[in-house]
C-alpha cells in the first residue's frame, strides 16, 4: 500500500509538515539524505524571533513570525529561552542625535507585534545604563535601546517534531537520498525514488502527493520534474566561541554598514551573520578567512576583548530565499511560497520554499492545507495546540536532583532538552553503575541521556548525538568525550570494534569540519597532533611521537 504523502527534507519545514499531516490522519513518510536539520535549519541563528529587520518592507513576515513564536512557546516551552538584545548608539552614528528617537519610534511599532510572542516592551538606556549592563563595550556611546527575542535549539525542535510524528505512525528515512521522482499519466508525480546510505539499490516509494521541503536544495529537487522553484541562496556564517562573553546580544555595525550581532547562546557565544550570494555546491560549504575576519572585525570595534577569546568553530549554511533581482542579499524577503507544480505539468508535486525558522509551523500548516485539498481530505491543523514530546509541565529541578543524585547543572540541562520527559531519561541511569556519569563535561551530557537518545530519538550514527545532546559541541570539541560516547553507542547497537571506530571517526570528522576554518598556526598544529594521538594514528611509524 502506497503513501498518502512523501516529504523530501528533514529541516524545520519538513519535520513540521510531517507532524502536521500525520496528526491529520494521513499516512506520511519523510526522506532526508542526512540527519535532521542538516541544512538551513541547523545553520540558523537558533532563534524563534519576530524579525524587526523585516518590519519596514515585509510586515507580513514579522507578523507571522511573532504569531508562530507564541504558538511554539505553548507546544514546546521547555525548548525556548529569552534572548535580550541591546542596540548601542554612537555619537558618530548616521542621523546622530536623532537616531535614539528614530529607534524609539521604530520599536514602538515592533512592540505591537512582539506582544504576540510574549515579548517585553523595548526600553531606552542611558550611556551609564549601557556601561553597567555590558562593561566590556567600548565606544562613544550616547545610549541604547533594548528588545528581546526567543532562542531555541533548532536541532532538537526537528527531532521532537519527527519523534512525535513517528509515535502517530509516520515513517522516517534519514540518510536516504531522493534520486528521482516517479511519474505517472500526464507527467503526474506519483512517488519518489530513493537510495539509502551504503546501498546501491534504488527503491520506489509510491505516494499520492510529494512535497518538496528540501530548503536550499528545493530548486534542484523541483528540476527533477518540471521546475517551478527559483531560489537565490544566501550563504550565512556564524562564529562560535567557547564560553559566554556578554550578558546581552549586542547589535554591531560591520565595515560595510550591515548589522551583525554577538550573542550568548546556551554555553557559548555566537557572532553572526554574513549574507552573500552563493553559486557553489550546497553540499560542500566552508567558511572563508575573509568571512571570519569580517565578523570578528565588526564585533571587535565595540567589544575589543573578543580578539583574545578562543574561537572553536563555525556554522555555515544557505538561506533558501526566494529569487529576487536587483536587491542586496540582506534585503531579500524572507517570505515563503507553497507551490503547486500542476501549473508546470507535474500534478501531485508541491514545494514549500523560502520562509524562516521562526514561522516554520504556520508554513507547514499552509502546505498541509494545500495537500489536503488535493487529496480531498477534510481535517484541521492541531499543531498550534498539541504539545511536542516533553512539552508538558516539567518536574521541579529539586525533585530531579534528589531522586537521581545528579548535579543541578546536569538536571537543568536535562530539563531544557527533554522537559517533562527528563525523569524517563534519568531512569535509564539506574541500569548500570556508570549510568549517571558525565560523558561530556562541556554541557554536561550524562551517559543515560546518550542511551535514551539512541533508543528513542531516531539516531543512526554516533555523530547524530551531537544534534540531540550537544555532545562534543563545547570547548573540548570531542577530544574528551568522543571515545566514551562511541563505546556507549557501540554497546547500544551491538557494534564490533571496527564499526565503533568508524562511528568515532565520523563524529570527529564532523567536528573537524566546523573547527578547521578557524584554526591557524600553533593552534592548528596542536589540534592536528591531538587528533593523531586521539585516533590512534601513532601506531604507524611515520606518526610516532618524539620521545
Amino acid at each position: 500500500m502506497g503513501l498518502d504523502v512523501a516529504i523530501i527534507g528533514g529541516g524545520a519545514n519538513g519535520t513540521g509538515l510531517l507532524r502536521d499531516l500525520q496528526k491529520r490522519g494521513l499516512q506520511v513518510a519523510l526522506f532526508e539524505k542526512g540527519d535532521f536539520a542538516r541544512g538551513a535549519t541547523g545553520a540558523s541563528s537558533g532563534m524563534i524571533h519576530g524579525g524587526p529587520r523585516y518590519l519596514l518592507d515585509d510586515t507580513e513576515t514579522t507578523r507571522h513570525s511573532c504569531e508562530d513564536s507564541g504558538f511554539i512557546q505553548k507546544i514546546a516551552g521547555h525548548l525556548l529561552f529569552r534572548v535580550p538584545f541591546v542596540v548601542p548608539f554612537n555619537q558618530s552614528d548616521h542621523f546622530g542625535k536623532l537616531k535614539p528617537w528614530l529607534a524609539d519610534a521604530f520599536f514602538d511599532v515592533y512592540d505591537r507585534f512582539a506582544v504576540l510572542k510574549n515579548g517585553l516592551p523595548h526600553a531606552r538606556l542611558s550611556a551609564t545604563d549601557l556601561a553597567h549592563l555590558e562593561p566590556g563595550l567600548r565606544g562613544d556611546f550616547t545610549g541604547a535601546v533594548t528588545f528581546d527575542e526567543w532562542g531555541i535549539d533548532p536541532g532538537r525542535l526537528c527531532v521532537l517534531g519527527a519523534t512525535d510524528a513517528i509515535a502517530h505512525g509516520a515513517k522516517v528515512h534519514t540518510y536516504t537520498d531522493v534520486v528521482g521522482l516517479m511519474r505517472g499519466a500526464g507527467g503526474a508525480v506519483v512517488g519518489v525514488r530513493a537510495r539509502a546510505e551504503g546501498e546501491s539499490t534504488v527503491v520506489e516509494h509510491p505516494a499520492k502527493v510529494v512535497v518538496n521541503c528540501a530548503g536550499p536544495w528545493a530548486q534542484r529537487v523541483s528540476e527533477m520534474a518540471a521546475g517551478g522553484v527559483r531560489l537565490r541562496p544566501g550563504k550565512g556564517v556564524h562564529l562560535i566561541y567557547e564560553k559566554r562573553l556578554t550578558n546581552f546580544a549586542v547589535v554591531c555595525e560591520a565595515v560595510d554598514g550591515r548589522e551583525v550581532f554577538v550573542m550568548p547562546y546556551q554555553n557559548e557565544t555566537w557572532i553572526g551573520t554574513t549574507d552573500d550570494d552563493y553559486y557553489g555546491d550546497a553540499d560542500d560549504l566552508w567558511a572563508t578567512a575573509d568571512e571570519i575576519r569580517y565578523l570578528q572585525q565588526a564585533v571587535a570595534r565595540i567589544l575589543p576583548a573578543i580578539e583574545q577569546q578562543r574561537l572553536i568553530g563555525v556554522r555555515v549554511g544557505l538561506r533558501n530565499t526566494i529569487f529576487g533581482w536587483g536587491k542586496m542579499e540582506d534585503a531579500l524577503s524572507r517570505r515563503y511560497e507553497v507551490i503547486d507544480h500542476s501549473l508546470f505539468g507535474a500534478a501531485g508535486l508541491f514545494s514549500l520554499a523560502g520562509g524562516k525558522l521562526a514561522s516554520f509551523r504556520v508554513q507547514a500548516e499552509e502546505a498541509a492545507d494545500a495537500v489536503c485539498r488535493r487529496l480531498g481530505h477534510r481535517s484541521r491543523c492541531t499543531t498550534h495546540r498539541d504539545r511536542l514530546p516533553g512539552g508538558d509541565e516539567p518536574p521541579p529541578l529539586e525533585d530531579l536532583v534528589s531522586e537521581f543524585g545528579i548535579s543541578s547543572l546536569a538536571a537543568t540541562r536535562l530539563l531544557y532538552r527533554h522537559g517533562s520527559l527528563a525523569p524517563q531519561v534519568a531512569t535509564i541511569g539506574r541500569e548500570s553503575p556508570t549510568g549517571f556519569t558525565t560523558v561530556c563535561c562541556c554541557e554536561p551530557v550524562l551517559e543515560c541521556e546518550l542511551r535514551y537518545c539512541v533508543r528513542h530519538e531516531h539516531v543512526v550514527h554516533l555523530a547524530d548525538l551531537a544534534l540531540r545532546t550537544r555532545l562534543a559541541q563545547g570547548a573540548c570539541q570531542g577530544l574528551d568525550c568522543a571515545r566514551r560516547a562511541a563505546q556507549i553507542f557501540a554497546e547500544e547497537r551491538s557494534l564490533d570494534a571496527t564499526d565503533e571506530r568508524i562511528e568515532l571517526m565520523g563524529l570527529l570528522s564532523h567536528r573537524w569540519r566546523s573547527a578547521r576554518p578557524v584554526l591557524y598556526g600553533h593552534q592548528l598544529a596542536q589540534a592536528e597532533a591531538l587528533m593523531m594521538g586521539f585516533t590512534g594514528l601513532w601506531q604507524f611509524p611515520q606518526f610516532a611521537p618524539i620521545s
